[in-house]
């Protein structure tokens, strides 16, 4: 009578330590992909510092070609 208390019991035990070792498991994962997540924010930052130059820098020159452009139109 004691032994099927003792393998549910111990059933029981070894379940808790599956869940315990998948929640740290987790845990870590989830630490390791917000850390992922701020270092794809800061290269998502700079692309767009970069493009916001690119843009400044190149916008006097798009101007200069639209007017060639445009009297070659005419």
């Amino acid at each position: 009578m004691i032994t099927p208390i003792t393998n549910h019991f111990q059933e029981d035990l070894t379940n808790i330590k599956f869940l315990l070792r998948s929640l740290k498991q987790l845990s870590t994962s989830t630490k390791k992909l917000k850390d992922a997540t701020k270092g794809l924010e800061k290269y998502a930052d700079e692309i767009e510092r970069l493009h916001k130059q690119w843009q400044f820098e190149s916008q006097p020159h798009l101007e200069k070609i639209q007017q060639i452009t445009d009297k070659l139109k005419e």
